[in-house]
């Protein structure tokens, strides 16, 4: 056959119109291999059940199921007595007969089994139980308790199945398990059975069901607010995703969309479960499942609920109150101690307050007045247990009355007791007043118990909590009884073993000859030595941690926070990174409009950068390998073309709006841009050439704008996002956009610096440093400015909210931490919240564990936490 012949068939073949039946059957044939489902009786398009199972026989016995239907029918009816007698009927059209075993011969007998009737009886009790239980609760098969109720509706609400959807109005019933969802423009309050309420906002979906372990509301998508202010209230569940809350007595939003989830609670406490962990929140805190998930305004999360006037009252409510109870001036600084020198020498925990019987009564009377002046707040506490059976009054006066006839200083001290052990707590005190003894054994707190030094009984036979006795004019008090005993010798015989022969008491002395008005020292020589069996506890060059002071002072109508942490010797490793106090260049490229900023000096980004690959060498046996063969395939070296490209300072920032992208800025000292941009180029070329098709290609591009070049660089996967880059006077200055680049050189140009601002220079602390080695800046007002004038130009605030949330914000302050690194130490200092030191800290100290691991725990919630409320949200 000759090649034009054949071009010749096949172009009649192409002309040739098939017949409309020979279609039709084609496609039957095809939809009836693919969708055989389609052509059951009736359609099952999820299996859930026996009435499932035997919706399929039909398409069984003609073989029409998919092989997957068919493995799981023929597995179902081996297992289920009532599908098996349905297949049997289909396939005879006849009732399966029962099939009895064989007669046994009578000359057979069983020899008798006595612990069967016990065993009967057992089951029986075991699932009588269990089935009354399961009846009370609506979890077994066939029931469908009642789990909530919908109270009210703007708009409209939907129940939402598998045979469709229904419309809800107020005083429907929701039983188990079914789903619920909010139209657009639509909310709905809904009540659970154990008398806690969830509130939907639009486009959200929910279901609540309960199961053994007690009810569960689940977020499928949306925004709901969870109250359950009653204490009396049974304890429930709220899930979203790889997010799950145990909710009791407590008021929080839950947001969940396609990035994430985020939970911000307005009252009470609760503790979140999700895939990083276990992580308490209290109120005024908030957390997200993605780390790019930012914290937003409490006010915005509560404002959209028929309710926010409560919300947003209660939240101003608090924030006043908190601003006065820290207006309250606190005692005059102490400048020398006479209780440090009766501990022991191996004490390794110091803290010393001032006796605040004066303060909590003010704290008390100022509480009082709020109530009376504000009925939100006045309605929120009238809810609380403490209120309805006096707790708080009692507690305000015992203490008050104890206080009156301490000293002006409490001493709590930790001792060491052996490698990772450590003493129970030791409290001292002075008596200012005799009859402290004798109020104490006619009106002791419950769980505290007076006894005399001399005979103090044996720890292993002690029962009491708290152990208290007197020596000359000094109190103690400790769970251990021996403790006691041992600090009362020490009054009586001094000098013996005392914490005054030691180098740690001279550095308390030091503190003290300062000024002390909080006080927390910890002995960080001690810990390092114990934790050098398990060096992993030790980040690196921080083996020579020598002491970490903390310390809170108030004088003259100010408070400033200053943390101290020494070494013996120069800093060395991580800890030396921090170079010396410096000018920071890079932070005149933010501008007083900065809800966050935080700059640092760096001592050498060379040598930074040879001991992260020396570190990242001994994390594994190939990881040294790994990398020098990434540098060679580069052909770049990160230490030569990466690390001694940049200068010594750099800033991180978040100026301007929040919405819709965040107005972020970095800014860094650059010594080479050519050698850095030739650097960036090579990595974006290896990276398109190696990268999965999945993660997209990286493309760079640049422009001229008055003279200067602008790079920006973007990704195939996300085109209407970039990152645009210049070199500017030696600094290498990055944001989302031309715009606010050209912002920052213009506010540079012109002074317009957070620097020379009056909200940054008020937070300045008073010593005498004329630069910093690191700062971190927050402003609550300048990141809820923004998102406040929409919420209050829109119709979704009535007037009362729109007050009350201007008055939230005419509460919130700026707040500055500055940090100096010394040859031998890292000093910190801030006149507003330091990382939540407060009397909280110093309680919270003495669970015997490791201080060490416990301070990089700290550290690490700080970062997840802090940090990110510092740009939303300030206490």
């Amino acid at each position: 056959m000759t090649r034009k012949n054949l071009d010749q068939i096949i172009a009649d073949i192409r002309g040739e119109q098939p017949e409309e039946a020979a279609i039709h059957q084609a496609a039957k044939r095809v939809f009836r291999n693919v969708f055989d489902s389609g052509y059951l009786p009736e359609r099952v398009a999820r299996i859930k059940g026996c009435a499932d199972f035997q919706a399929l026989i039909p398409g069984y016995l003609r073989k029409t199921l998919s092989d997957a239907r068919v493995s799981l029918l023929e597995d179902h009816v081996g297992q289920c007595v009532d599908c098996r007698r349905a297949l049997h009927e289909a396939r005879t059209g006849e009732p399966e007969q029962p099939h009895w075993p064989e007669k046994r011969p009578v000359f057979y007998a069983r020899k008798p089994r006595r612990w069967l009737p016990v065993a009967v009886a057992a089951s029986l009790a075991v699932g009588t139980a269990v089935g009354i239980t399961g009846a009370f609760n609506g979890l077994l098969p066939g029931q469908h308790a009642i789990q909530a109720s919908v109270v009210t509706v703007q708009g409209t609400l939907y129940r939402v199945s598998d045979l469709g959807s229904s419309l809800l109005v107020a005083g429907a019933v929701i039983r188990n398990a079914e789903e619920l969802r909010t139209a657009k423009g639509s909310r709905a309050i809904l009540s659970l059975a154990n008398g806690a309420q969830v509130e939907m906002n639009e486009r959200s979906e929910i279901s609540v069901s309960r199961g053994w372990r007690g009810t569960s509301v689940d977020v499928e998508r949306g925004h709901v607010i969870v109250n359950a202010a009653d204490r009396g209230q049974k304890t429930f569940f709220v899930a979203a995703g790889d997010m799950r809350i145990p909710v009791k007595n407590a008021v929080f939003s839950l947001n969940r969309g396609l990035k994430g989830s985020r939970i911000a609670m307005a009252k009470g406490f609760a503790r979140v479960e999700d895939s990083g962990g276990t992580f308490e929140l209290n109120a005024g805190q908030q957390r997200s499942t993605d780390y790019r998930l930012m914290n937003a305004s409490l006010s915005s999360e509560f404002a959209w609920s028929s309710h926010a006037d409560y919300y947003l009252g209660l939240l101003k409510e608090l924030s006043v109150l908190q601003k006065q109870i820290q207006s309250i001036p606190g005692p005059g600084l102490r400048y020398a101690s006479n209780l440090a020198r009766y501990l022991p020498e191996n004490t390794v925990i110091y803290a010393a307050v001032p006796n605040l019987g004066g303060t909590l009564s003010e704290v008390k009377r100022i509480f009082d007045q709020r109530l009376a002046e504000s009925e939100v707040l006045r309605d929120w506490w009238q809810r609380q247990p403490a209120s309805r059976n006096g707790e708080l009054d009692q507690a305000f006066t015992q203490i008050s009355t104890i206080t009156q006839y301490l000293g002006n200083e409490i001493v709590f001290s930790v001792a060491d007791s052996g490698p990772h052990a450590y003493s129970q707590p030791v409290f001292l005190a002075e008596t200012a007043r005799p009859g402290l003894r004798e109020y104490l054994q006619q009106h002791a707190p419950a769980g505290l118990r007076v006894i005399d030094a001399a005979s103090a009984p044996n720890a292993a036979a002690a029962k009491g909590p708290l152990f208290v006795s007197f020596a000359g004019d000094l109190v103690i008090a400790s769970p251990d009884p021996n403790q006691v005993q041992s600090i009362a010798q020490r009054v009586t015989h001094p000098g013996i073993n005392s914490l005054a022969q030691t180098p740690f008491y001279a550095r308390l002395v030091q503190a003290y000859n300062a000024g002390v008005g909080y006080l927390l020292a910890i002995n960080m020589e001690q810990m390092v030595s114990n934790s050098v069996n398990n060096p992993k506890q030790v980040p690196p060059g921080f083996q020579n941690a020598q002491y970490l002071v903390l310390e809170k002072r108030d004088l003259a109508g100010k408070t400033e926070m200053r943390a101290s942490l020494s070494f013996a010797g120069t800093r060395e490793g991580i800890a030396s990174w921090l170079g010396a106090p410096g000018p920071m260049g890079s932070l005149d490229f933010v501008s007083p409009d900065a809800s966050f900023a935080a700059s640092f000096v760096m001592k050498d980004p060379r040598m930074v950068m040879q001991e992260l690959l020396t570190y990242a060498s001994q994390s594994g046996a190939h990881a040294g390998e790994g990398l020098n063969k990434m540098q060679e395939q580069l052909g770049v070296n990160l230490e030569d073309d990466v690390a001694a490209s940049f200068g010594s300072d750099a800033t991180f920032a978040i100026d301007g709006a929040l919405l819709p992208v965040p107005a972020w800025k970095f800014a860094a000292e650059v010594y080479n841009p050519t050698q850095l941009q030739q650097t960036v180029a090579t990595f974006i070329e290896h990276f398109n050439q190696h990268a999965d098709a999945n993660a997209g290609k990286f493309a760079l591009s640049s422009e001229e704008i008055n003279s200067r070049t602008f790079y920006s660089l973007r990704n195939s996967k996300a085109p209407d996002m970039a990152a645009y880059y210049t070199f500017v006077d030696g600094y290498l200055v990055a944001g989302p956009s031309k715009g606010i680049l050209l912002q920052a050189i213009h506010n540079r140009e012109a002074g317009y610096t957070l620097a020379k601002s009056a909200a940054f220079q008020s937070q300045l602390p008073d010593d005498s440093y004329t630069n910093f080695s690191a700062i971190i800046y927050h402003h609550l007002g300048k990141s809820l400015n923004a998102i406040a004038d929409q919420l209050k130009g829109s119709s979704a605030l009535t007037p009362e909210q729109r007050q009350s949330l201007s008055a939230l914000l005419a509460n919130t302050a700026p707040g500055l931490i500055c940090v100096y690194g010394e040859p031998n130490r890292i000093v910190a200092a801030s006149k507003s919240s330091f990382l939540g030191f407060d009397l909280g800290t110093l309680a919270g100290i003495g669970e015997g564990q490791s201080i060490l691991p416990l301070i990089a725990s700290s550290a690490g919630a700080f970062r997840a936490q802090a940090l990110p409320q510092a740009r939303q949200y300030s206490q």
